[in-house]
């Protein structure tokens, strides 16, 4: 199997069609009935991954009774060897959304190249922060500039986006070097193979 890349906007925790379609796309691209998903959440405050891992489970759990398949979620710790052997045992990276958090340090801490060999053959989703972190560039919604990613793919990416967002858009594009922009709304997504 090719490495899949997903990128989701945002708000991927709405019950909608989109996103019901969004969960199908992550395991689409699986060819196993029983699949492991390892649930990323360190762009948000530790305090919240508890909540946050019930509610995916929740809906992967839904999703694996819909498919008739067998969907076995774990949540990433901040363990380094625990991590390097969650990523290596999963079939999906799933990393949820926030604020950065310690996403990027974690991520730079295994390295581009080292995570990039990892996720061969696997599906890495990224929602939101999760999304933007993978790019070059991204532009954050949240502090309305312009930050660098891990570079894991040469792009500029913009989630949450809208169209009344054009200042936004233009400025990401014109900044540093010119590389593809991927633009994301919210309940939407992108697969890159």
């Amino acid at each position: 199997m090719a490495t899949r890349i997903i990128l989701h906007g945002g708000n991927s925790n709405i019950k909608s069609d989109k996103n019901d379609d969004f969960y199908q796309e992550i395991i689409r691209g699986v060819e196993k009935d029983n699949l492991s998903v390892l649930c990323v959440y360190f762009a948000r405050p530790e305090a919240r991954w508890e909540d946050s891992y019930a509610e995916d489970q929740s809906v992967f759990h839904a999703l694996g009774i819909e498919t008739g398949r067998d969907l076995d979620t774990t949540m990433a710790t901040y363990d380094m060897d625990e991590l390097l052997g969650s990523i290596v045992e999963a079939d999906v990276i799933f990393i949820s959304g926030g604020y950065n958090g310690h996403l990027k340090d974690t991520l730079l801490t295994i390295g581009v190249k080292n995570f990039r060999q990892m996720i061969q053959g696997k599906t890495l989703v990224g929602i939101s922060a999760g999304a933007n972190i993978l790019g070059v560039y991204y532009y954050s919604q949240g502090s309305e500039e312009i930050r660098e990613g891990i570079g894991l793919l040469n792009i500029k990416v913009l989630t949450h986006y809208s169209e009344d967002q054009t200042k936004q858009l233009a400025l990401l594009k014109s900044y540093k070097e010119d590389i593809p922009t991927v633009t994301v709304a919210e309940e939407e997504y992108v697969v890159i193979q």
